[in-house]
């Protein structure tokens, strides 16, 4: 997948606002980027940019309506109020991611992603 960090925070716009490609893992109550599954594999820690694992407890998930530049686009809202957007390779694909993290985020447990 696709993912843009969007917001550091509330009314705070993160610093690189790029797309990156990434390897997305979630392992328990957290979503891990990595630059890809080797490297997810390999070494677990080594995180893509060298970020810390996402908490989503209390996230919130949804298709990103207002971002109209690509399709099958969504947005991850942290509690923390950090936002990222990911693009899946289709509508299936970001109707399961949205659903697994929706699911994560109301469990706090793991997902089977």
């Amino acid at each position: 997948m696709c993912r843009k960090h969007d917001m550091e925070g509330p009314m705070q716009k993160a610093t690189n606002r790029s797309w990156d490609k990434v390897y997305v893992v979630i392992h328990g109550p957290s979503l891990s980027c990595y630059k890809d599954q080797k490297h997810a594999k390999q070494d677990p820690s080594s995180r893509i940019h060298h970020e810390a694992a996402l908490d989503l407890s209390g996230a919130e998930c949804e298709r990103a309506t207002d971002y109209k530049k690509m399709p099958n686009v969504f947005r991850l809202r942290l509690a923390s109020g950090g936002e990222y957007l990911f693009i899946a390779k289709d509508q299936p694909e970001m109707e399961l991611w949205i659903n697994v993290i929706n699911s994560t985020c109301s469990k706090g447990g793991t997902a089977p992603m």
